[in-house]
């Protein structure tokens, strides 16, 4: 089995003890590990490294909330200070993460893919840019990735869970399932595959198999970090929730969902979809809305990804004041109307009525619900997420359907 080498090359102003944490760090990324943050050591004790300061602010970043910006900053400052002399790699990379901080997520992505193109063994590179593609709904570079992943690194630990993930979000299903069991055959601790599994068996709605897929590897989540832990606990508690086993999901919600580490956007949105799906399955979550509705409210001036404005809203309606929501929407619009581009697209086409639909069905207002959802469906991909996670969308405007025709119904009576 071949081993994760340090695929960076020559690094700047390094030395043995640099190489060795930047080698862990690669592990750590690809792994999902539960360590990263002994990058940020690495970084502080030799600050005139440029390629750990950027992978450094690279982390911080991709805590997808504006803390994350405030801590990236000095790491930023100190790789803009020491890049003089970088290598050609470094340098794309550098500017690659430059562009992911002024939110210019398509030069980010362009960048990571150049690198991706020329060492195709970079995976760290390839990791982030998968990522970038993934916000942006470019399904078609995220597989253009994994596949130069899997011939520059073939059979090289969690490469296969890369490739496995972006076939699945191309529709490549057979291929998805095939690839991500070789993935766990080579590394059994590959989450990102056993994540890829899920998705097949959930497309594919062999509900039975998934939660027993999920169910056999849960065991090894408890080693790796928040994100991928909670989201394959979300995944699991899906498969139980759609074969009716309802006691589970709420266990699993409040075991593993929520708690651990309330600020983080990904733990407020994963919470938050769970929560929405019970409700749409006419179920009552009681008193567990109430501090994500808290968290929410606290990222109500993010505006970074329309995906993650979309949960704070759903979160935000169940709050006491029902101008919070409003708010929150208002506030939407105008960043919407900052953005141009691919990110107007994502926010004008998708966010906004996707916005207004939500709204309107937290009101009651199903009729208008579907008028705005049938506005968003079409453009849905540009918000990112995967089309699991998007399906939220097409759920609530199907259960808003049903409901404007009993209102309708109702009134012919």
């Amino acid at each position: 089995m071949s081993t994760i080498g340090q695929t960076h090359g020559r690094m700047t102003n390094g030395n043995a003890d640099n190489e060795l944490a930047y080698a862990a760090y690669v592990q750590e990324l690809l792994g999902y590990g539960a360590n990263l943050r002994a990058l940020f050591e690495a970084a502080d004790t030799n600050p005139e490294c440029p390629l750990l300061s950027a992978n450094a602010a690279a982390l911080h970043l991709a805590f997808e909330g504006r803390e994350g910006w405030d801590d990236a900053a000095p790491y930023l400052a100190r790789m803009k200070q020491h890049r003089a002399g970088v290598t050609e790699r470094e340098d794309l990379f550098c500017r690659a993460v430059l562009a992911w901080a002024a939110q210019d997520f398509r030069a980010a992505l362009d960048l990571f893919s150049q690198i991706a193109r020329d060492w195709p063994d970079d995976l760290v590179s390839i990791k982030w840019g998968q990522y970038h593609a993934f916000n942006l709904g470019d399904q078609a570079a995220m597989l253009h990735l994994g596949e130069l992943a899997v011939q520059a690194c073939r059979n090289t630990p969690y490469v296969h869970g890369l490739y496995a993930f972006a076939l699945e979000q191309n529709h490549e299903i057979r291929a998805a399932e095939k690839e991500a069991r070789h993935a766990v055959e080579i590394a059994i601790d590959d989450v990102w595959a056993q994540h890829a599994g899920a998705h097949v068996m959930e497309t594919e709605r062999r509900l039975s198999e998934g939660a027993t897929w999920l169910g056999h590897c849960s065991h090894i989540w408890a080693s790796k970090g928040t994100f991928i832990r909670e989201h394959n606990w979300w995944h699991t508690a899906l498969f139980h929730l759609a074969l009716g086993e309802q006691d589970k999901v709420f266990d699993i919600f409040d075991t593993w969902l929520w708690g651990e580490w309330p600020e983080f956007p990904q733990e407020q949105i994963g919470a938050a979809s769970l929560l929405w799906r019970l409700e749409l399955n006419g179920l009552d979550a009681g008193s567990r809305w109430q501090p994500l509705v808290e968290q929410a409210q606290a990222r109500s001036g993010d505006h970074i990804f329309p995906f993650h404005d979309l949960h704070y809203l759903f979160a935000i309606s169940h709050a006491d004041d029902p101008l919070c929501a409003e708010k929150h929407v208002a506030n939407m619009h105008q960043k919407a109307q900052s953005c141009s581009g691919e990110a107007a697209i994502a926010w004008q086409k998708a966010g906004l009525p996707a916005a207004a639909g939500i709204l309107a069905f937290a009101r009651g207002e199903a009729g208008e619900a579907v008028h705005h959802l049938e506005q968003a469906l079409p453009h849905l991909e540009k918000i990112g997420g995967s089309h699991a996670q998007r399906a939220i969308f097409h759920q609530t405007c199907e259960v808003a359907r049903r409901r404007a025709a009993g209102q309708l119904a109702a009134l012919g009576e």
